[in-house]
């Protein structure tokens, strides 16, 4: 994790403020894209994901807060805003459900290097769920279509489950193919 490069989109109309984030995370394992207005911050994403989208709100054309939930319900970047001390509350009361951190500005570096750590951490966790969620649900297909298979050489051999289960077993290993694929031709074997 110490080699990993995270992407981070930083939406803000504010130079002075552009630079100090800049500054802080170039050091710190961060490349940063840097975006002044919402519109260009959304042709960027069309383009591009990131590992972190930061919105400086108030932002020229946008307060920030509907395309930081947008972004957030998205659930590719994790979405840090800075706001004024005096909207933090209400900002992070109407966010927080979507998972968007709040930070009021100004902050320190070692706030704003702990916050995004703990974005990044948040994502790859995000990100291996969404993996097994995944191999769980290929997994679940190919039980699915193994075991319709086993019905329809059940319902057409009149055979047992067993003797169907091991007929496809047997036949996977005899044309070394996987038991997902062998069942599969039995399915179009019996429904044309």
């Amino acid at each position: 994790m110490l080699d990993d490069i995270f992407s981070v989109l930083l939406v803000s109309s504010s130079k002075n403020f552009a630079n100090g984030i800049i500054s802080a995370l170039s050091l710190n394992n961060y490349e940063v894209t840097l975006s002044d207005t919402i519109l260009k911050a959304k042709r960027i994403l069309v383009e591009k994901d990131f590992d972190i989208i930061i919105v400086n709100s108030p932002v020229i054309d946008d307060f920030g807060m509907d395309f930081a939930i947008d972004e957030a319900i998205r659930d590719i970047s994790g979405v840090l805003m800075f706001v004024k001390p005096e909207l933090e509350s209400e900002v992070y009361y109407k966010t927080y459900q979507y998972g968007i951190l709040t930070l009021t500005k100004p902050t320190s570096e070692g706030i704003l290097l702990q916050t995004l750590r703990l974005l990044c951490v948040t994502r790859m966790k995000r990100e291996s769920m969404r993996e097994k969620t995944k191999d769980m649900k290929e997994r679940l297909e190919e039980i699915r279509i193994v075991n319709t298979a086993k019905m329809l050489l059940i319902e057409h051999k009149h055979i047992s489950e067993d003797e169907a289960h091991k007929y496809i077993e047997k036949r996977a290993m005899n044309l070394r193919k996987s038991k997902v694929k062998i069942a599969s031709e039995i399915i179009e074997d019996y429904i044309k």
